[in-house]
């Protein structure tokens, strides 16, 4: 049974930074997604991990959808309502989930509302297949209290805090790839890592790379004054542009194991199934001996076997 960790979060509909205390460090997680739920109060929202067992897009919204329903505990508060029947649900090739509810969405308005829609977004958008959700009731399109369409919705529409002192940061649930302890193979490290809401996902797991590993059995794969010069992603082709401490090769690790540690963190993110390597901006021939100039795909083969 994976560990389960209960955490309250205080639910805010805007997009909202302030103050300039240091954020917190990233830190590990369990469980394949956090499913969301309203407190007993009914004015936020509690969460905890949950490992899934449908793999398939649309199974898994399924599965994940079925599970809101369920009550999270002994007088917990399900995100559904049993009032509310579960939608049909079509996932586009772009990332957007179409959730289609039938009346029985109307039985809950409010703030309680908010927190369904919240729980249903900030779950659904965790998942490889989908990156936003669009809500229809009754064939209509979901209205806000002032009657107008709610629209698309991400998860970066809601926002965690983790307490009242704190800073508002949104976390990114990333698996970053690092050398093992010999340096010839990949480890996946699975990350919980706090940013404000500004930084691409790219760019984020990328700095983490930067940074190293928060774990004794890994090691970094780039030296830490690798810079990111810009990373940017179209048509499933991410290309990231180094600065030339790229090319300075940390002597305990493979050059294998450099490259796949870039391709295959950032082909966790949803979209990316391609890398192409710049250095200050032009395209270098070899990095060592290594191929430079095409685009890299995801290579488990460079991966510990657990």
């Amino acid at each position: 049974m994976k560990r389960k960790e209960w955490i309250t979060v205080v639910f805010i509909l805007l997009l909202l930074v302030c103050g300039c205390k240091k954020s917190p460090e990233p830190t590990l997680w369990e469980g394949d997604i956090l499913l969301y739920y309203p407190d007993e109060t009914e004015t936020g929202l509690l969460r905890e991990w949950y490992v899934t067992e449908e793999e398939d897009g649309y199974k898994l919204a399924a599965e994940l959808l079925q599970k809101l329903c369920t009550p999270l505990g002994k007088e917990r508060i399900s995100a559904i309502p049993e009032s509310v029947k579960l939608p049909e649900v079509f996932i586009e090739a772009s990332g957007l989930a179409t959730l289609l509810f039938d009346e029985s969405y109307g039985s809950v308005s409010g703030v309680r509302e908010v927190l369904m829609r919240a729980a249903i977004v900030k779950t659904l958008c965790q998942t490889e297949k989908i990156d936003a959700v669009e809500i229809y009731v009754a064939g209509q399109p979901l209205m806000n209290a002032q009657k107008m369409p709610v629209g698309i919705m991400k998860e970066t529409d809601f926002i965690d805090s983790t307490g009242p002192e704190a800073n508002y940061y949104q976390y990114l649930y990333a698996k970053i790839y690092y050398a093992n302890q010999d340096g010839t193979g990949l480890v996946a490290s699975n990350l919980k890592i706090p940013y404000t809401g500004s930084e691409a996902e790219e760019k984020i797991v990328l700095q983490q790379l930067i940074n190293g590993p928060i774990e004794a059995d890994m090691q970094a794969v780039l030296s830490d004054k690798v810079k990111i010069r810009s990373v940017s992603t179209k048509d499933n082709v991410c290309t990231v542009d180094f600065s030339k401490e790229f090319l300075d090769k940390l002597p305990d690790v493979s050059e294998e194991v450099v490259l796949y540690s870039v391709v295959n963190t950032l082909a966790e993110l949803p979209g990316i199934y391609q890398v192409q390597f710049l250095v200050e901006g032009k395209q270098e021939k070899l990095y060592q001996t290594m191929d430079l100039t095409g685009v890299y795909e995801r290579n488990l083969n460079v991966v510990e076997k657990e």
